[in-house]
């Protein structure tokens, strides 16, 4: 019985080379998009991939604060699946904020409303002149937001 050690060094080689050479072609033809991989050639490819011709700059944001709900920053940002709009909240009331929240509403370049979206804060209950983060996240799908309007809310905790 003949061992793998005793196998013609020449074959080894040659399948090494085949392996190797092969690897490279796939390399050759894979390509890196925002969606993930995709594998094309160099004039059609298998998978769709994204359109960058509706890419636009960043959309305007405006804060409409709340006699004692305040926004200080926030950033808007998309990935694959959304549109996120991330900064922090701070209660500049004398009374406790229970179900602190936070909400974006999203127009289009007509000035249209696309749609709003509400998430909680980081921490729903604000403590006088405490703060918190949040992040609202939404699906437009194919809609493009040329601009954003920010609005806390919460409850006032009375007594």
């Amino acid at each position: 019985m003949k061992k793998a050690t005793d196998r013609n060094p020449v074959y080894v080689m040659s399948t090494v080379a085949t392996i190797f050479a092969s690897a490279v072609f796939l390399l050759c033809c894979i390509e890196i998009s925002p969606l993930g991989v995709v594998f094309s050639s160099s004039n059609t490819s298998m998978l769709p991939t994204s359109d960058t011709s509706n890419t636009t700059s960043t959309p305007t944001g405006d804060v409409l604060n709340t006699k004692y709900l305040e926004i200080t920053n926030h950033t808007f940002s998309e990935d694959l699946l959304f549109t996120i709009v991330n900064g922090t909240l701070i209660n500049n009331l004398n009374n406790t904020i229970n179900s602190a929240e936070v909400t974006v509403q999203f127009y289009d370049a007509n000035g249209t409303l696309i749609t709003s979206s509400t998430e909680n804060a980081k921490f729903i209950i604000l403590a006088p002149g405490e703060n918190s983060s949040y992040s609202v996240r939404s699906d437009l799908g194919d809609e493009i937001t040329s601009k954003y309007k920010v609005i806390p809310g919460g409850d006032i905790e009375v007594g």
